[in-house]
């Protein structure tokens, strides 16, 4: 027979063997109460879908802001709009035309003075697909002008860079699309 003297307290033990017990958790009135291991699973699952939602819904939100800027974009240069230029593109811009000429930020404003496309009838985009990578979009797409003597299509890459909130332009290339020949 065992007897417990008064002043001590007995503390039981679980072998090895027994399974682990689930978390304790504060129940509505304060008491404690066991968490099922099935409970952590939907919470988690939960919290996991929520984070992949919110995660696209930013990339939407992104994404839509880009589209606009090349909006912007594609306006200032049909209008050779020197101010927008400085907004949007990066002090760092990388410029590849289609000629294969590399330009900066200042070299590429400067060269807009003899540029076909302030004289261009209509200046379109199309075919724009962007890709966002966190602090960069990558816009890829075709570009579009008419007008006598300035008629031409070509495609383009544009790298957009999120700096302290801003997003601007921070590489440009251009190729042009050769016009298909006749059928013989």
């Amino acid at each position: 027979m065992t007897a417990a003297l008064p002043n001590m307290r007995v503390q039981r033990t679980r072998s090895s063997a027994s399974p682990p017990r689930s978390p304790l958790t504060r129940g509505p009135l304060g008491g404690l109460r066991r968490v099922r291991p099935i409970s952590l699973l939907v919470v988690s699952a939960l919290l996991t879908t929520a984070a992949i939602a919110t995660e696209a819904t930013g990339a939407a939100q992104v994404e839509s802001q880009i589209l606009a800027l090349e909006d912007k974009w594609r306006v200032a240069q049909h209008k050779n709009d020197v101010a927008a230029f400085k907004d949007l593109l990066s002090p760092d811009l990388t410029f590849i035309g289609t000629s294969g000429s590399l330009r900066n930020r200042s070299d590429y404003i400067a060269s807009r003075s003899s540029s076909v496309l302030p004289r261009a009838k209509t200046y379109e985009y199309s075919e724009l697909r962007v890709r966002v990578f966190g602090p960069v979009a990558i816009v890829t797409g075709r570009e579009a002008t008419t007008g006598p003597g300035v008629a031409f299509s070509g495609r383009f890459t544009h790298v957009w860079a999120e700096n302290s909130g801003r997003w601007r332009l921070v590489a440009i290339q251009r190729t042009d699309i050769a016009p298909e020949s006749p059928p013989q």
